[in-house]
């Protein structure tokens, strides 16, 4: 027991997590000669029957394999030996001071953190709740209501008011945490004389994506680190005196908090906040999320060569670690990254790998989000049937877990659904013209334009919606007033999301401001201003490399361009052009719907010009 006690720490140190959770559950079985129940429902009478020896030391050894098992996903089976891990740790109720007594109430209230975060991670926010609360509940009948056990638990709080949608509320619970546990981190540090943890407050990290850690480095300095001077230290009992790891993640947490709501400066400011501290430590599991996420903020600014760095380290990491939960984080990331970049094929392919990897460890917010973002690429792609199933799942998940920001994630994209459907039935009405609105079309086509309409409306007032998809949400209610023919409230929609974009730096949503703009204004006959929006769209869509936004954008442009010339004429032959060119982007984009209006469009022109 004891080679393989040692054997799983040494395999610990590295970051080899199923390894090693192979070899502490070898030593657990040598220790409690085979009589611990893992499978078992009813642990207390089972274990009372075991009669185990040194109950404690078999408790902390189960709680590194919990720590293994949940970097694997492994949640159901994370939960069932924590709460295994509660019934040893009560055997022993009996104190030789008030000061272990104290102990023991931090460790188990965190043992309840630990079962609140697998609820969390499946997705029901009220069963971790729940288990917060009796992990706090056993703090204070210890006497304990502040430190770094107490922040820990409290922090939990706030990531799920996160989930829910509640920014101000768990903004505020995360910097109370933050509070406590750097308090404690300080006092840490001064009895052991260790450095302060991260950089100095008000220190501005350089940003340098290509010089992140590699980890052979990670692990080779691991072996030695200042912090394993205890080797057999579990989680909860670093956290307990103030861990690095928890500073960390509250710095993590209030930069989600602030990408969400459109602080993307202060995301990335507190986002480095951890990734210094997640170096500093060597915490290799944090550093791959951290990685993940400060690429997904970097991909909303659309500064796509950072975004992509960082989350192919991400990834490279999370699959050296075997970490599950990361590995489906981050190649949903990656899909979004390849949609941006119309690249619809290889997106859905990472969108259908990180959903099997979500659906294989049941998280559900990532089955949820990530259905949504699927629908998107396959409606793309022209695939309307899949994408409606896609939305179907996302909403059913979200309203499940009640998880708003997710349903109106999903709402925004059946609004969207309904327009296409819409178009597509004023293009069949009105075949052999190129209308750019659908003012005089059928009833079925008013009727689900109205509909997208009262969908996005819900959408957009929906708590927790990220600042990005309000900002989209406005600009798909703007267009849907420019295919109903209100060209006024179109244009007033549309200024008003330019501002928001401008504001919040959401830079493809302002370029896509630009080319409804140029469609409205081209309608409305102002050519010279429309012009000028299209080209500042083309700009912006070629300078970020979102090549099916330019082909989109080189659609209409072509569109209004011939629209209003002779044949022969310098401006018809521009417009004739893009219509090419947007054409060969199409195609390359597997984009088929898309393909199928411009070929028709030129189809038209063609056989106008034979006629002439």
């Amino acid at each position: 027991a004891h080679y393989a006690e040692l054997a799983g720490n040494q395999a610990y140190s590295l970051s080899a997590f199923a390894e090693a959770e192979q070899y502490y559950i070898q030593a657990i079985q040598t220790i409690t000669h085979g009589k611990l129940p893992l499978k078992e429902g009813d642990f207390e009478a089972v274990l009372h029957k075991a009669d185990i020896t040194a109950p404690l030391h078999v408790a902390r050894l189960l709680e590194r394999v919990c720590e293994c098992i949940e970097v694997q996903g492994n949640y159901e089976d994370a939960r069932r030996t924590y709460e295994c891990i509660l019934v040893l740790r009560n055997q022993q109720r009996t104190f030789a001071s008030e000061d272990e007594w104290v102990r023991e109430a931090q460790i188990q209230a965190l043992i309840w953190r630990e079962i609140g975060r697998t609820w969390t991670a499946n997705g029901f926010f009220d069963q971790a709740y729940v288990c917060y609360q009796r992990g706090k509940q056993a703090m204070l009948e210890a006497g304990v209501t502040s430190g770094a056990a107490w922040a820990c638990v409290h922090l939990e709080l706030g990531s799920i008011r996160s989930l829910q949608g509640n920014y101000d509320e768990s903004t505020r619970i995360a910097l109370e945490a933050l509070e406590m546990l750097e308090q404690a981190m300080q006092e840490r540090n001064e009895e052991s004389g260790y450095p302060p943890v991260g950089h100095p407050v008000g220190h501005k990290r350089e940003e340098q994506p290509g010089k992140l850690y590699e980890l052979s480095k990670l692990n080779e300095r691991n072996v030695h680190n200042r912090d394993n001077y205890n080797s057999f230290q579990t989680r909860t009992e670093r956290a307990i005196l103030g861990a690095p790891l928890e500073v960390g993640r509250a710095h993590e947490l209030l930069g989600v908090i602030a990408a969400n709501i459109g602080q993307f400066a202060e995301a990335l400011q507190q986002l480095h906040e951890a990734l210094a501290i997640f170096e500093q430590h060597d915490l290799a599991t944090a550093l791959a999320q951290v990685y993940s996420n400060l690429g997904a903020v970097h991909a909303v600014k659309s500064e796509n060569s950072m975004a992509l760095t960082y989350m192919q380290r991400s990834l490279e990491l999370a699959e050296r670690l075997g970490n599950q939960p990361n590995i489906a984080i981050v190649t949903g990331n990656l899909g979004e990254m390849a949609t941006r970049s119309g690249k619809l094929r290889e997106a859905e392919e990472w969108f259908r790998r990180s959903l099997a990897m979500a659906e294989r460890i049941n998280e559900a917010d990532q089955i949820s989000w990530c259905n949504t973002a699927l629908a998107v690429t396959l409606q793309d792609q022209g695939d309307l049937m899949g994408a409606a199933e896609c939305i179907r799942r996302s909403l059913s998940i979200a309203r499940s877990m009640k998880s708003t920001r997710n349903i109106g994630g999903a709402l925004i994209a059946l609004a969207n659904l309904r327009i296409m459907q819409a178009i597509i039935a004023g293009k069949l009405h009105h075949e052999g013209t190129n209308a750019e609105n659908v003012s005089s079309s059928t009833v079925l086509c008013t009727r689900l334009l109205m509909r997208a309409m009262s969908t996005l409306q819900r959408a957009v007032v929906v708590e927790g919606l990220e600042t990005e998809l309000v900002v989209e949400g406005q600009l798909i209610l703007a267009s849907i007033y420019f295919l109903l023919g209100d060209m006024e409230r179109a244009k007033q929609e549309t200024v008003h999301t330019l501002e928001e974009a401008e504001r919040y730096e959401l830079t493809r949503m302002l370029a896509r401001s630009y080319r409804l703009l140029g469609r409205i204004l081209a309608v409305c006959g102002e050519y010279t201003q429309a012009n000028a929006y299209f080209d500042r769209a083309l700009q912006i869509f070629r300078e970020c490399e979102f090549r099916l936004d330019y082909a989109r954008a080189l659609h209409g442009y072509g569109v209004t361009l011939i629209e209003r010339r002779a044949p022969g004429d310098v401006q018809f032959g521009k417009g004739l052009a893009y219509l090419h060119q947007a054409r060969d982007i199409f195609a390359d984009c597997h984009a088929n719907i898309d393909l199928e209006w411009v070929e028709h469009v030129l189809a038209n022109y063609r056989s106008e010009t034979v006629r002439a």
